[in-house]
Formats: structure tokens, C-alpha cells, sequence
């Protein structure tokens, strides 16, 4: 009975059944819950059978892109009018070009998968139209996450959800978040398909692949736990500084000294218990780097006499007389030599770059309004380190699967994540950016600390368990162990190059089963 109404509902309020879908998407990825997404595309998908011209995919994909983007960047608004020293009605521009970005992209997905479809219901055709509704889904948020690596907030991916769950992300070693969403929207389709057909005995595959998933991660946790306990180097005892600055500090003459003082009373703190490594936040300091800096200085003479390296961030003068710099890591020895360094590669768009290219002027104020200009750094490579390499991943680079892949060929023992996410501290992203670092453990197969300023800060292991978690509006100091190793992880490519060599073969397939129709 249930399913009956559930397929009259869709076919009588098809518009309404994908605002509905919408709407829990949304939701699953605002509080990273992985159940949610589990049902969450399935009205959307009931409209989708119920489509006969191309016309009518596209507007199901624009109001199911617009609702969820409308949902998804509320925060642009408030965020926007408040720190970008700029007025409401700039916060609702941008938020309305991001809906409009996102309404698009999904109108075509759509569009293309209404054009590709098998038309006839068999076993086999239905099969091979949920690998396509699939893999057009896991090939469009690709797309999406490589032209806007920049603009996380233009590539939300369904597969973040699954990372609510430590065994529900496992497969994420194997096939990046791009796997994690292949295999939602095949249990969403296939509910899908259950409840259009009224066929009960299809509710058994989508079932079955929950169920395999969750045997599937329980054993790839278990044997990254054993491998990592196994091959593991000696311990890094770490240090956070949790400096916990709000986004609006302004250091001048009349407050640059307090707050100054409070950083080094951080650092006194974080010394006492002698550390290996002491991680300071992104751009903590507005400064840019010198090597005859007072405050390193001061830095130094703590941690000389604690024999504790540290890393800090701040910026980095692209040359001299120039108000253009590289958003940086700095690794230091405890006496306040440079060991090495590292620059953000992945910068933000319409914050840290300009629109379209770096010498354009279509920037928010954010950063603009204080002179600065960044630029895409000239030092990406991972730091080299007592205890192996590092990968450093800088605020929103913890976003791109990419990146992660790219630091691993470096051979890196371990990764570390500085962050400043004060400019969103009271929204969901802080959230999303401590579960993003969980799937990069996942992938990587290596320990991930992460200092992120008034956004939530900890260590994961390189099983994706979480090891440590804070997030406070005060400062503090806080400790944890990271573990490096030397564990081998799987490239993710091998699986969206099998998803493209499948799609492509599918669609032979349906082409040439086309012109046999039409020739007949």
C-alpha cells in the first residue's frame, strides 16, 4: 500500500516529489548524515521514470539543482553582508549566481541521462540505466570539483554524507568520495525503481548493497587498523594551538600587543609538556614571513629550549614592494630556522583569487579590502620533516580528492590540515570541512591533524577513525598523537577511469541498438 502511494504521489506532484528530494539531500550533507542519503533521491528518481521528452529532465534537474543550492549556500548571505564589508543585497547576488551555476549543471546531467536511457524495462535495462543515472552522477560532480576546486561551494557531493559513518565511508580508500556517491545513487535508483514498478522483489538490490558496503568497510577498517598498527612509526606528540581568533580581529597599535602576548602565552602553554610538533592555525598571523620577525623570535626562545619543531601559517611576499603574497606553511626547527615551506595551491575564488583570472578585479572583499592580493604558490610539494613527509592541505584544499592523490606520490607519512574557517564559524561548513579531512585519511591511509581557527579541529586516523575533536570560541591548547606510516594507498582514478570506460561502452551499446531500431 505504501508503495502504491508513494508512486501516485510521484506521478500526480512530480515538481513537488523533487523539492521534497531536495530538500533531504540537503539535509543528509548539512548534518553529514548518512542514513538520510539513503533515501533521499528516491522521489527524485520516481519523476525521473516518469519523463518522456528531454524538456521535461531539464526542469526536473533545474528545480532540483536550484532548491538544493538555495539550501546548500544559505550561508553566502549573512556571511557576505557581515565579514566582506558589503551589503545585503551583494550576499543574495552571489547567492542567487550559485543557485543558478548549480541549477544548470543539473539540468544538463539530466538532459543527458534522459538522452541516454535505455527505453524498454527489462532486467538487464534497468540494470544498466541505474550504472548510468550512477555514473552521469559520480561524472558530473567530477566535473563540478574540477572546475570549481576553487569554489567548493559549486561542488557539494552527495558521498560527503556516507563520511557520518566510519564503515559506511570505507570504500572511499578505493574509489574517493566519487565511489561513496556511485554507490548512493544506485540504492536510490533502485528504491526508486522497487516502488515505480511495484515490485517488492527489487527492494532486495538496493538492501544488498548496503549490506555488502557495510561488510565491505568493516573489513577495510579492520585491515588499515592492523596495517597501520603493524608498520607505524614511533608517535609525533602534537601540540595545537587553538588560537580561536574571530574573523574580525583588526591588529593595530592599540590591540596588536595583547594580542601578540596572548599567541605567546598559547605557545608557553604548548611547550610545557615538551611536544614533537606544534601546529598553529592558517594565517594566523596577518603578517607576512621574515626572518628577523620579533614574534618568531619569541616563538623560538619556548621552543628552543623544549627541542619542539612547529608550523605556522602566515603569508609569504611574492617580491619586494608588492602587495602580493603566498598564503603559506612554514616548518621550523626549535630554534626558528625555515626547514621548509609550503604554499596553498588551491585558492579560493572571489575570497583569495579574482573571478576568471588572477588579474581580474571581481573579488569580495574579504581579503582585497586590507591590499592583499594572493597568488597561487610557488612551493606546493609536501614538507620535509623529522618523522617522513608531510602533506599539507591549506583550508579549503581538504575539499579536493585531488590534491590528496597528488601529496601521496610524495610519499608522505603523514597529513596535516590548517585551516581558518572563523568567516563560517556558524555554519554547517565547519562540519563539513572536519568530515571532508576524514574521507582524505580514508583515502591517503594516513593520520590527518587539523588546526582550523574557530572551525572544528582534531586528528583522524588513517582509518578514518576520529581520534581527537574540539571546536571552541576560546583559545586553548590541546594535545594529540599522530602515528605516520608508510601504507600504500589506491590511486581513485582507477575507478572513474573504469566509470568512464563503462559509461562509454554502455552508450555504444544503446546507440547501436538505436540505429538497429530505426533500420528496421
Amino acid at each position: 500500500m505504501l508503495i502504491q502511494q508513494l508512486r501516485i504521489f510521484s506521478v500526480n506532484y512530480s515538481y513537488t516529489a523533487v523539492i521534497i528530494s531536495a530538500i533531504l539531500t540537503s539535509i543528509s550533507l548539512i548534518l553529514v548524515n548518512f542514513v538520510i542519503a539513503w533515501f533521499a533521491l528516491i522521489f527524485l528518481f520516481l519523476s525521473i521514470f516518469n519523463v518522456v521528452q528531454v524538456r521535461q529532465a531539464v526542469y526536473i534537474g533545474a528545480i532540483f539543482g536550484a532548491v538544493s543550492a538555495g539550501i546548500l549556500n544559505y550561508w553566502m548571505i549573512p556571511a557576505i553582508a557581515r565579514y566582506a564589508q558589503s551589503s545585503l543585497t551583494l550576499g543574495i547576488g552571489c547567492w542567487l549566481l550559485s543557485v543558478l551555476a548549480i541549477s544548470s549543471l543539473y539540468a544538463l546531467q539530466f538532459a543527458a541521462f534522459a538522452k541516454a536511457r535505455f527505453a524498454n524495462t527489462s532486467f538487464v535495462a534497468v540494470c544498466f540505466n541505474a550504472f548510468l543515472m550512477a555514473s552521469f552522477w559520480v561524472i558530473f560532480e567530477w566535473m563540478r570539483a574540477t572546475i570549481f576546486a576553487g569554489m567548493p561551494w559549486l561542488s557539494y557531493s552527495i558521498g560527503i554524507s556516507q563520511a557520518g559513518s566510519l564503515f559506511m565511508a570505507q570504500p572511499a580508500a578505493a574509489g574517493s568520495i566519487y565511489m561513496l556517491s556511485f554507490l548512493l545513487v544506485l540504492v536510490n535508483y533502485t528504491f526508486s525503481h522497487a516502488i515505480h514498478s511495484e515490485a517488492r522483489r527489487w527492494l532486495l538490490l538496493p538492501v544488498l548493497i548496503l549490506v555488502t558496503q557495510f561488510i565491505a568497510g568493516v573489513w577495510l577498517y579492520y585491515n588499515i587498523s592492523q596495517q597501520a598498527a603493524t608498520t607505524r612509526h614511533p608517535k609525533i606528540s602534537t601540540a595545537l594551538i587553538l588560537a580561536s581568533l574571530p574573523p574580525e580581529t583588526v591588529w593595530n597599535e592599540h590591540n596588536g600587543n595583547a594580542l601578540v602576548e596572548g599567541l605567546l602565552s598559547l605557545n608557553r602553554e604548548a611547550v610545557v609538556d615538551n611536544p614533537d610538533l606544534i601546529l598553529w592555525s592558517e594565517t594566523v598571523i596577518p603578517w607576512t614571513y621574515s626572518a628577523d620577525d620579533d614574534f618568531l623570535k619569541e616563538v623560538s626562545r619556548a621552543t628552543s629550549g623544549k627541542n619542539a619543531h612547529f608550523l605556522l601559517g602566515m603569508s609569504t611576499a611574492v617580491a619586494q614592494n608588492s602587495n602580493a603574497v603566498f598564503n603559506s606553511a612554514y616548518f621550523f626547527n626549535p630554534t626558528g630556522e625555515v626547514l621548509d615551506r609550503h604554499d596553498k595551491h588551491e585558492l579560493l575564488t572571489l575570497i583569495e583569487r579574482p573571478l576568471f583570472n588572477d588579474n581580474g578585479n571581481i573579488i569580495l572583499p574579504f581579503l582585497s579590502g586590507s591590499g592583499q592580493v594572493v597568488k597561487k604558490g610557488a612551493r606546493q610539494q609536501a614538507i620535509k620533516t623529522p618523522w617522513g613527509q608531510a602533506g599539507v592541505l591549506l583550508c579549503n584544499e581538504s575539499a579536493v580528492p585531488a590534491l590528496t592523490n597528488r601529496l601521496a606520490s610524495d610519499q608522505v607519512s603523514f597529513l596535516i590540515n590548517l585551516g581558518n574557517d572563523g568567516w563560517f564559524s556558524d555554519f554547517f561548513i565547519t562540519k563539513q570541512h572536519f568530515y571532508n579531512g576524514r574521507l582524505r585519511a580514508i583515502e591517503a591511509r594516513k593520520d590527518l591533524v587539523i588546526n582550523n581557527n574557530r572551525g572544528v579541529s582534531g586528528l583522524i586516523r588513517a582509518s578514518g577513525a576520529i581520534g581527537a575533536r574540539y571546536q571552541s570560541e576560546r583559545s586553548s591548547v590541546q594535545r594529540v598523537d599522530i602515528y605516520p606510516n608508510q601504507i600504500d594507498p589506491i590511486d581513485y582514478h582507477y575507478f572513474l577511469y573504469t566509470i568512464f570506460s563503462a559509461t562509454v561502452l554502455l552508450l555504444l551499446v544503446r546507440f547501436y541498438r538505436r540505429t538497429e531500431i530505426l533500420s528496421a
